[in-house]
């Protein structure tokens, strides 16, 4: 099965909406750094980071090497946290896909060749995999819509909301 892995801002966001349990239902499997898992996944709402280990999170370490080329992508680039790094270096070191909603870790990923989605992404899969109805992915993309911190691209949104409330013949 392929692994995916995630910076924290994914699984918050779907946190936020009540669609962090779907993620785990999708046919991947999803990994994140021991450090973020540790430091940044304390406050996810209604379930807390011992249970994303039952759903089926992954929680990797990084050895030697994979710390040392993560501390270099943050001296490379300080707007980074190290987090951020070490979720990039987990996904080069094993060739995995980043999910990040972040720009500056997409660009890195990008350099590094890496594929990399982001929370409309996962979003598609919900509604492709009919993981979540659409009804709620509408609900979920609306707020997101409201969310003066949401930086998802609004025509992006709107697209998705369009299909998600079109009606079936």
């Amino acid at each position: 099965m392929r692994v995916l892995v995630s910076d924290a801002s994914i699984l918050i966001e779907l946190a936020k909406w009540s669609l962090l349990e779907a993620l785990f239902k999708l046919p991947f499997e999803f990994a994140v750094p021991d450090a973020l898992y540790e430091d940044e996944l304390i406050d996810l709402g209604e379930i807390d980071r011992e249970q994303l280990k039952g759903l089926g999170l992954r929680v990797e370490s990084l050895d030697a090497e994979g710390m040392a080329q993560a501390v270099t992508y943050q001296t490379a680039r300080p707007k980074l946290t190290l987090h951020d790094c070490l979720a990039v270096t987990l996904a080069v070191t094993n060739d995995w896909p980043l999910l990040t909603g972040d720009k500056r870790m997409r660009a890195l990923a990008d350099e590094e060749h890496l594929e990399v989605h982001g929370v409309l992404w996962v979003i598609d899969r919900f509604a492709e995999h009919r993981i979540v109805r659409k009804p709620t992915l509408a609900k979920a993309l609306r707020g997101m819509l409201d969310d003066p911190r949401t930086r998802l691209p609004h025509a992006e949104i709107n697209k998705r909301l369009a299909l998600f409330t079109a009606k079936q013949d």
